[in-house]
């Protein structure tokens, strides 16, 4: 059913269904530099790969030229991770100043009964949409290969395309969660200590499932494997977004610690305590702690919040 707004009786508008920010995000992400450029970077290169895959399978090899079309799949995945998981997060990098630097728009923000999960979500749902979008694009890209024969498993081809995407979403997380520190220096530090633990505790959540023992994994031992990463890449983004989401402040005291320094110790320990835990379960343990630190990580709430939040959403 399509809602109806209250003012108008009209059918409800964009901007009436989703969050604020995340229409305001998405307007401007969809028109800035950011997103075209690699959008038009990435087709170029899914010709080029069409092309050269193409020419390999039907022409060369017509010819008694033995050129691997493997080659051109290794290019193009190799642009893709490198601008699905690098490129369109760093797009990200200063997410969160323009709510906290010069004027301090989060204070307007809070006070339009917007709440900080609200902003920092919005930003991550807006980076994860659009590289989606970017993605879906490439569709008539893998038709392609697949019609002329260059696709010999389509599973493995999904699991590709299911891991760019989980990629792209953590890393929008980390990205957004380190944009809330006004030191480059310091965001930079962020984003590496936070990748660094970030796949770490991956490891430590799939080796989870696969254990330590030799021998191929089976069919669903992979499976499985799988949504522990996905769990994991879950506690991630949730661990990140609470960074950012303890940025957003009324107002910082200077003899308090830092909003961040929860968050922060949680993070370097996350991957410490999820491998002593699957070491020690000989890796049948490690996803059970990935879940308890992500229900942890829902009920943080750093900052002035919890004997507020009924004045503030008033």
């Amino acid at each position: 059913m399509v809602r109806r707004s209250e003012k108008t009786g009209n059918a409800a508008d964009f901007r009436d269904i989703f969050s604020p920010i995340f229409v305001k995000e998405l307007r401007q992400g969809l028109r800035a530099n950011q997103f075209v450029w690699p959008f038009i970077v990435v087709q170029i290169a899914a010709v080029l790969c069409i092309t050269i895959e193409y020419t390999s399978l039907h022409v060369l090899e017509g010819n008694g030229i033995v050129f691997s079309a493997q080659m051109s799949q290794v290019i193009f995945y190799f642009l893709l991770w490198v601008v699905f998981a690098l490129v369109l997060p760093l797009t990200l990098f200063g997410a969160l100043q323009p709510e906290l630097a010069g004027g301090r728009n989060v204070e307007l923000l809070l006070m339009s009964n917007l709440s900080r999960w609200q902003i920092v979500l919005g930003k991550w749902f807006v980076g994860s949409v659009l590289s989606g979008l970017m993605l879906i694009s490439l569709i008539p890209y893998w038709l392609v290969r697949y019609m002329i024969g260059s696709v010999g498993n389509v599973s493995v081809e999904a699991i590709q395309i299911v891991g760019v995407l989980a990629t792209n979403a953590t890393m929008n997380a980390i990205v957004i969660g380190a944009s809330g520190f006004r030191n480059y220096v310091g965001r930079v530090f962020m984003i590496l200590l936070s990748g660094i633990c970030s796949y770490l505790t991956f490891l430590g959540g799939v080796m989870g499932i696969v254990g330590f023992g030799g021998g191929t994994p089976s069919t669903g031992t992979i499976i499985l494997s799988s949504c522990a990463g996905l769990v994991a890449m879950a506690l991630i983004v949730v661990l990140n977004l609470q960074m950012g989401r303890a940025k957003l402040r009324l107002f910082e005291n200077p003899l308090d610690p830092p909003s961040t320094a929860l968050i922060v110790v949680l993070i370097i320990c996350t991957p410490i305590m999820v491998g002593i835990t699957a070491g020690v379960t000989r890796g049948k343990g490690g996803w059970i702690m990935v879940l308890i630190l992500l229900v942890l990580g829902l009920l943080i709430d750093p900052g002035p919040g919890r004997k507020n939040r009924k004045w503030a959403q008033a």
